[in-house]
């Protein structure tokens, strides 16, 4: 595989993470219109089924997500073996800002890091405020 052939596979992925995030950021803010519209005053199972819906779709997002990780793994890895590549990956492609962090950390790293304590703690206070939290009663809407 050549450099250019690894750009454009790398170049593709990070366009398919883009296209799953904003997927993530549609599906958790029609979750959270619902929430405040419906779903605060809804059964129990309903509020179940709602939630079950929104897991499975996290689920599916997060399998595409891994995906792409692993293959951008594998592009970057793929990279480091070539003889002359033009494009070093460490320098640019993995620390494209010029800044010093912690040892054995990169910009890749921090990245993929923060997106999933962000899915995580999101999909937490999502639990939370359906099955938990209180809403006032008596308020119009």
């Amino acid at each position: 595989m050549s450099e250019a052939e690894m750009m454009q596979g790398v170049l593709s992925s990070i366009q398919v993470v883009i296209s799953l995030f904003s997927t993530l950021f549609a599906l958790i803010s029609a979750y959270i219109a619902g929430l405040y519209f419906f779903l605060r005053r809804a059964p129990l199972p309903l509020k179940l089924l709602a939630f079950l819906l929104l897991s499975i779709g996290l689920i599916f997002l997060g399998g595409a997500a891994i995906t792409q990780q692993r293959l951008q793994v594998g592009l970057l890895t793929a990279w480091t073996k070539l003889p002359t590549p033009v494009i070093a990956v460490d320098g640019v492609l993995r620390n494209p800002i010029p800044v010093t962090l912690p040892p054995g950390w990169t910009f890749y790293d921090v990245g993929v890091t923060v997106g999933w304590l962000t899915a995580v703690c999101v999909y937490l206070a999502l639990a939370y405020m359906t099955f938990v939290y209180r809403w006032k009663t008596g308020e119009n809407i």
